[in-house]
């Protein structure tokens, strides 16, 4: 989940504080609406990163699976939000769709491996 926080708090950054070159990135067209859109998505954007961060740290206990979770389902919106959406397909819109449905599939993986009680960096000296 820190790669995906560090991923949200980059986007969140592009997108409040350029939000011109996010929407063309995604081959949009851009108004005063659209882009006001995506400064508050921008902002949303950075409260999932600190999120993230900080619960990725509860790694075997219930918020973290629930998050998990929630992510899971956010990705694949977000996936399905950009693929869909009106304008025309750059390759910065096939690096969001990809990578979206790159972190859904690691949240996947991830949720029950974490849910078992698996902890990374556990050595058994046996």
């Amino acid at each position: 989940m820190i790669v995906g926080s560090v991923g949200w708090a980059i986007a969140g950054l592009i997108m409040t504080a350029n939000p011109d070159d996010a929407v063309s990135y995604l081959g949009l067209s851009s108004d005063v609406n659209i882009l006001w859109a995506f400064r508050t998505a921008g902002v949303i954007a950075l409260a999932f990163a600190v999120h993230m961060g900080t619960t990725s740290r509860q790694a075997a206990d219930k918020p973290f699976r629930r998050t998990a979770l929630f992510m899971v389902l956010f990705e694949i919106a977000i996936v399905a939000l950009t693929y869909s959406a009106p304008g025309r397909f750059t390759s910065g819109r096939w690096v969001v769709v990809i990578s979206g449905v790159l972190f859904a599939l690691l949240y996947l993986i991830t949720l029950p491996i974490k849910s078992i009680g698996y902890k990374e960096g556990e050595i058994s000296n046996s």
